[in-house]
């Protein structure tokens, strides 16, 4: 993977030199770059609030399970057969129903992680936007992803610059550029 990434490099800075061309490259933190945006933060306190209930039900869950299993060993004694076998399934199928609410929520492909691509997504498509409008108006050959770098000097770190521009306001309609949003 490295020396793709050298070679890939290499032909890169070829190819400019070889079109009279300045290679202008710089690079984005996106975590730190998240962390101070604010809708990134509102995002996440609306998905820890909605973790939040759904933890809340499964205890719920966890508990009427618990309380079914405890009358049912206090009582077991002075239930018929008949009335032991139908409690059993009654507590058999709350625990179930608890089992199927924690991978409808939990689970792959769940509640959970469609909720958090739902409130994310706008906010990639912002960062997406004022990358592309930074590299456009400072003329950035290309914008890399800090994460995969291996070496990069600071001076080449764009993550206030893409944070400046979002916080002016990013449209992310087809049509594109920017716009400032209300009470900014």
């Amino acid at each position: 993977m490295r020396i793709l990434k050298i070679t890939l490099a290499a032909i890169l800075a070829i190819a400019a030199a070889a079109l009279g061309q300045e290679l202008k490259i710089g690079y984005v933190q996106v975590e730190p770059l998240m962390e101070n945006f604010p809708e990134h933060e509102d995002a996440s306190k609306t998905y820890e609030k909605e973790i939040a209930s759904w933890e809340s039900q499964l205890k719920q869950y966890q508990e009427e399970v618990a309380a079914m299993e405890e009358e049912y060993q206090q009582r077991a004694m002075l239930y018929s057969p008949e009335k032991k076998r139908e409690k059993q399934e009654t507590i058999l199928a709350k625990r179930q129903e608890a089992v199927k609410f924690y991978q409808d929520i939990f689970g792959p492909q769940g509640k959970a992680e469609q909720r958090k691509i739902e409130l994310l997504t706008p906010i990639y498509e912002k960062v997406n936007r004022a990358i592309e409008i930074l590299g456009e108006r400072d003329g950035y050959t290309m914008i890399f992803n800090a994460q995969g770098l291996l070496y990069a000097k600071e001076e080449l770190d764009l993550t206030e610059e893409v944070l400046k521009v979002l916080k002016a306001g990013v449209d992310t309609s087809p049509s594109g550029g920017t716009r400032r949003s209300p009470g900014r």
